[in-house]
C-alpha cells in the first residue's frame, strides 16, 4: 500500500461526504469501491478508512441538521440501543471474513443501493388508498406519541409534522443495518433511511437527519473494532477525511433544496457500473 494517490483518497472523501450526506447514507458505499479497485488497497482497510471517514461524515452533517431542527433525536437514540450491538457483530465478523467474500457481497450490495436510488413515480392513489391516509392521520395518538416531531421546511415554506410508525419493527431493523454497516463500512443509511421513509412513515428530510446521527453512534463502535484488528492506518484517514468534512458540510447545507431525478438517476448508473467491477474482482476476473 506504499503507492498511494493522496487526492484520490481527498477527492474520493469530497464526493463520499456530499452524497453521503444529502443522502444520509454515510457515504462508505463510494469510499470504499473506489479506493479498493483504484488503489488496490484491500478491503479491510478501506473498510476500516470508511469507518472513521464517516464518522466526521455523519458529526458535521449532524450538527447542521441538529441546527436546523430536522433530527428526531428521540427516535434516533431509541434506534441505537439495537444499532450499536448490531455494530458490534458486523465488525467482528468482518474483521474475519476472506477479502473475496467481502467484495462479492459489497458488489451485490451495490446493485440494491442503485436500484433503491433511481427515482420512483408513484402512479395515481386510488379512493380506498386516499381514506386510509385519511383515516389514520385522524387517529388518535398511540403510545409511541412521544416520538411524533416536526421541523421546519424552507423549500416548502411550512413546518413539516408528522408521526412515527412501527418503532418496534424498525429496533429490529436497525440491528440488522448496525451489522451490515460495520462488516462493510458503509455506514447503515441505506437500511436506515428506507426504513424511516418507508415502513415508520418519516418524511425523507427527517430520515435523512435522523440517519445521520445513527450513523455517528454505529460508524465510532466499528472503528474500534477495525483498530483493534490493525485494519486502520493514518495516512490513508487524513486525507480521507479531510474531503469528507468539506464535503459533508455542503452536502447537509444542500440538503435543505430538492434534488433533481437526473442526478439521482446518473449516480445509481454510476453505481450500477462500479458493482459489476466489485463482483468481477471477487471473481478474479479483474484487479488480481
Amino acid at each position: 500500500m506504499s503507492d498511494i494517490n493522496i487526492w484520490l483518497l481527498a477527492g474520493t472523501g469530497l464526493f463520499a461526504g456530499l452524497f453521503g450526506s444529502m443522502l444520509g447514507v454515510g457515504g462508505g458505499f463510494i469510499i470504499v469501491p473506489i479506493i479498493t479497485l483504484a488503489s488496490g488497497i484491500p478491503i479491510q482497510f478501506a473498510i476500516g478508512s470508511s469507518l472513521v471517514s464517516i464518522v466526521i461524515n455523519s458529526c458535521t452533517a449532524t450538527s447542521v441538521y441538529i441546527s436546523n431542527h430536522m433530527t428526531n433525536l428521540k427516535l434516533g437514540l431509541l434506534l441505537c440501543t439495537t444499532l450499536v450491538p448490531g455494530a458490534v457483530a458486523g465488525a467482528l465478523l468482518g474483521t474475519l471474513l476472506p477479502e473475496p467474500v467481502l467484495t462479492l457481497i459489497f458488489g451485490l450490495l451495490l446493485i440494491y443501493i442503485a436500484y433503491t436510488m433511481l427515482p420512483k413515480h408513484p402512479g395515481p392513489q386510488s379512493v380506498e388508498e386516499m381514506q386510509t391516509l385519511n383515516s389514520a392521520s385522524e387517529q388518535p395518538q398511540d403510545a409511541h406519541a412521544w416520538l411524533d416531531d416536526s421541523y421546519y421546511d424552507p423549500a416548502l415554506g411550512h413546518e413539516v409534522s408528522y408521526k412515527v410508525h412501527h418503532p418496534v419493527t424498525g429496533l429490529v431493523t436497525s440491528f440488522f443495518g448496525g451489522a451490515l454497516s460495520s462488516m462493510l463500512g458503509i455506514g447503515g443509511g441505506i437500511i436506515n433511511v428506507p426504513v424511516m421513509n418507508k415502513l415508520m412513515q418519516m418524511p425523507d428530510k427527517a430520515a435523512v437527519a435522523t440517519s445521520s446521527i445513527m450513523l455517528a453512534f454505529t460508524t465510532m463502535t466499528g472503528s474500534i473494532i477495525y483498530a483493534s484488528h490493525g485494519f486502520i492506518v493514518p495516512y490513508l484517514i487524513a486525507p480521507l477525511c479531510i474531503g469528507v468534512y468539506i464535503g459533508a458540510r455542503l452536502g447537509a447545507t444542500l440538503t435543505n433544496r430538492v434534488k433533481g431525478p437526473v442526478i439521482m438517476i446518473i449516480f445509481s448508473i454510476f453505481l450500477m457500473l462500479t458493482s459489476i467491477s466489485m463482483l468481477l474482482k471477487s471473481f478474479h476476473i479483474i484487479g488480481g
